[in-house]
C-alpha cells in the first residue's frame, strides 16, 4: 500500500497537494486534519471531486510525521493520502439532527454492522455539547462485542465556538464522521494512556444528566470551578482545561473529563462524555516531563506487543499539549521511532479508545494511538 502525507497552509495548497500526488499512484483515501482557520467549507469543496473518501475533522493543533522529523502545526491541514482497495472501507458522515446522541450512535452502529461483519471503526466528534460516550454507547449495541472503535472529539484551536467534522462531499459541527474497516482485510488496534492525578477534596456529583453537570456538593459547578480556580466565570471552560476532573463513576472505574462550554443561566457544565450522579470528583493537575516519560515506557511496552503497523494515528488532547509544551515532541517521536511508519493526528477535545482492560470509552487529558495495519 502506498502513502503520500503533507500539510497544507490553505484550502487550494490541500487541493494542489492532492492532484499533484495523483499523478504518481491513485489514493482512494485521504485523512485530513485542519485547523478551522482554513475555513472547513472551503476545505470540503476543495476535497471534493479528487475522487478520494475523506475521514477529516477541526483541530487544535495537527501532528505529521515526515523525513525523519516529527512536528506540530498550528493553524493548518495534515493530510494523509492511501491508496487501499475501496472495498475494505467505508466512509459515511452522520449529522446529529437534534436526535440523543445514543441513537446518532445506534445509526453508525447499524450503517458499519451492515457494511462489514466484522468491523473496525475510526470515529470523530462534532458539536460542543455532542455527548461522545454516548455516542461509543449507541455503536456498541450493535457491533459485534470486542469491536475496535478509536478517534477523537474534533477541535477549534481552544476557541470553543464550533467543531466540524467533514467527508469529501459534507460536513457537520454537530455530529459524527465514521470511517469502518473491515477486519478480514484490515487491523485496527488502540492504545490510551494518561498520566494526570487528582488534587484536592472529593466532591459529590449531586445533580447531572448525561454529560451536563447541574449541581456538585450543593453548588453550580460553574461557580465551583470559578471559585477553586479564582477566575471569573467567563474564562472557566478555556482555564479549566488544565484542570481536568477526575471522575470515578459509580461503577468503580475512573476516567478524566474536561468541560467544553458553559449554560451561564442555570451554572451547568457540559462536558465531552457522561458524569454520572454519584460521581466522586476531584480536580487534577497538570504533569510535567515524568509524565512524558511514563507516557513512553507505556508505548514501549505496548509497542512491544504490537509491533506492526502501517500507519498510526494520533488523537492527543491539547491540554496536553498546553501542559507539555515542546516536550509533546518527544512522545510523538517515540511513535515515528518506534512504529517506523507515517504519523498523522491532531489536538482534540476528547480522545476515544481502548483501556487496559479493554473496554472503549471516552477519555480527556489522555494520549490515544490507532495503529492501522493492512493484510
Amino acid at each position: 500500500m502506498h502513502t503520500f502525507m503533507f500539510t497544507a497552509d490553505s484550502p487550494d495548497e490541500l487541493s494542489h497537494g492532492i492532484r499533484e500526488q495523483q499523478s504518481r499512484f491513485t489514493p482512494t483515501l485521504a485523512i485530513v486534519f485542519s485547523s478551522p482557520s482554513l475555513d472547513m467549507g472551503a476545505c470540503v469543496r476543495a476535497l471534493e471531486g479528487s475522487g478520494c473518501d475523506v475521514f477529516g475533522a477541526s483541530t487544535a493543533g495537527e501532528i505529521l510525521t515526515g523525513a525523519g522529523a516529527s512536528k506540530v502545526f498550528e493553524q493548518s491541514a495534515t493530510c494523509c493520502l492511501l491508496d487501499p482497495d475501496p472495498s475494505i472501507f467505508a466512509v459515511r458522515l452522520f449529522p446529529r439532527n437534534d436526535v440523543p446522541p445514543f441513537e446518532l450512535g445506534e445509526q453508525a452502529g447499524r450503517w458499519a454492522a451492515g457494511c462489514f461483519a466484522q468491523p473496525a471503526i475510526l470515529l470523530a466528534v462534532s458539536g460542543l455539547t455532542n455527548n461522545a460516550e454516548a455516542i461509543i454507547r449507541g455503536m456498541e449495541k450493535h457491533l459485534p462485542t470486542g469491536t475496535v472503535i478509536a478517534g477523537g472529539v474534533a477541535a477549534d484551536d481552544t476557541a470553543f465556538l464550533e467543531t466540524t467534522v467533514f467527508t469529501a462531499t459534507s460536513l457537520t459541527s454537530d455530529g459524527i464522521v465514521v470511517l469502518a474497516f473491515d477486519t478480514a482485510r484490515v487491523s485496527l488496534s488502540s492504545f490510551t494512556t494518561s498520566g494526570w492525578t487528582g488534587i484536592g477534596v472529593e466532591m459529590t456529583v449531586m445533580s447531572s444528566a448525561g454529560n451536563i453537570v447541574r449541581q456538585i456538593d450543593g453548588k453550580n459547578p460553574l461557580d465551583l470551578v470559578a471559585d477553586y480556580l479564582n477566575i471569573s466565570k467567563e474564562v472557566v471552560v478555556s482555564t479549566a482545561l488544565n484542570f481536568p476532573m477526575l471522575v470515578q463513576r459509580p461503577d468503580g472505574s475512573e476516567v478524566l473529563r474536561t468541560a467544553l462550554s458553559a449554560d451561564y443561566t442555570t451554572g451547568a457544565l457540559i462536558y465531552a462524555g457522561s458524569v454520572p450522579e454519584g460521581s466522586k470528583i476531584r480536580f487534577s493537575s497538570s504533569f510535567g516531563t515524568e509524565t512524558i516519560e511514563k507516557t513512553i515506557r507505556e508505548m514501549i511496552a505496548y509497542y512491544e506487543k504490537n509491533p506492526e503497523a502501517d500507519l498510526v494515528i494520533l488523537f492527543d488532547c491539547c491540554a496536553r499539549h498546553q501542559a507539555a509544551g515542546a516536550y509533546v515532541n518527544d512522545e510523538i517521536s517515540a511513535i515515528a521511532d518506534l512504529w517506523k511508519v507515517p504519523v498523522i493526528g491532531f489536538f482534540t477535545y476528547g480522545e476515544i479508545g481502548h483501556s487496559p482492560s479493554g473496554k472503549c470509552d471516552l477519555f480527556n487529558e489522555t494520549l490515544s494511538l490507532a495503529l492501522l495495519k493492512f493484510r
